[in-house]
């Protein structure tokens, strides 16, 4: 039956099983989305490599900031994408995973600032391979809640 505007009015049980295929379309796309589970360490050994570049030589600086932060992670979001065969923002994608990729930023540089200061002012040589620990860790712990808040959000379709 059609309406004044042209359309077709749904019963109630099509209504629904519409309403269904949505939802389990939501649930098969957060399934593909998972990450394989080198992704995140592998994330966050890069960060590391670049924070430890500058304890382990000056020479090497350059290069362990262009490797990890630039590099390694583009070709780690290639093989995710390969792997899982979506591409997808997990750190902006949601309301929710921006909200914990904010709080991550900031984390990360403190790490940054702190791991400076200790290395350059205070003269602690190992300070920013130190920190670059600490970023491995926060990385790796924050990834995997950030893909947990990117699964939720999607399965609610938020």
């Amino acid at each position: 039956m059609a309406s004044e505007s042209g359309s077709t009015r749904l019963d109630p049980a099509t209504a629904r099983a519409a309403l269904d295929g949505v939802s389990g379309a939501r649930a098969r796309i957060a399934d593909r989305i998972k990450s394989p589970w080198w992704y995140h360490p592998g994330i966050g050994l890069s960060l590391a490599f670049a924070f430890a570049s500058p304890s382990i030589d000056w020479d090497l600086i350059p290069y362990g900031v262009i490797l990890g932060v630039g590099l390694i992670p583009m070709l780690l979001a290639f093989l995710l994408k390969r792997s899982t065969g979506v591409g997808v923002d997990h750190y902006m994608a949601t309301e929710g995973t921006r909200h914990l990729a904010m709080k991550y930023s900031l984390l990360l540089t403190g790490l940054i600032v702190t791991g400076a200061v200790l290395q350059w002012a205070v003269g602690l040589r190992w300070a920013m391979a130190g920190c670059g620990l600490a970023a491995f860790l926060l990385t790796t712990f924050t990834g995997h809640r950030i893909e947990q808040a990117l699964h939720r959000d999607v399965r609610e379709g938020t």
